[in-house]
């Protein structure tokens, strides 16, 4: 688990360079306040990425789930699903570009 510290936002105006190495070579955590409520928060930017990469992972799975009880719920089969996938998909690239396109 990273360090983590919390600073004030007029501490991180005065000392923003000393902070980001602080979160670059430390890999602390910081968590700016102003009024004393959390406005936000540095990390290492390799943590960001997978934090991002496993909410996107997260999400796919949600909705693979999500469609999966769907066509369950229609009586789809694997096939008839992709087929209303795919019209669905021809649908909004039509209404966005106006064209089909094949």
């Amino acid at each position: 688990m990273a360090k983590r510290a919390v600073v004030n936002a007029s501490e991180f105006q005065r000392s923003s360079g000393k902070m980001l190495k602080r979160v670059a070579v430390a890999k602390e955590h910081l968590v700016v306040e102003r009024d004393g409520y959390p406005v936000a928060v540095m990390m290492p930017f390799e943590e960001y990425e997978q934090l991002m990469r496993e909410r996107a992972l997260a999400a796919h799975r949600d909705l693979v789930v999500t469609l999966g009880k769907e066509a369950e719920r229609k009586g789809l089969t694997e096939e008839q699903l992709v087929e209303e996938l795919e019209a669905s998909k021809r649908r909004v690239y039509e209404e966005r570009y106006g064209r089909s396109r094949r």
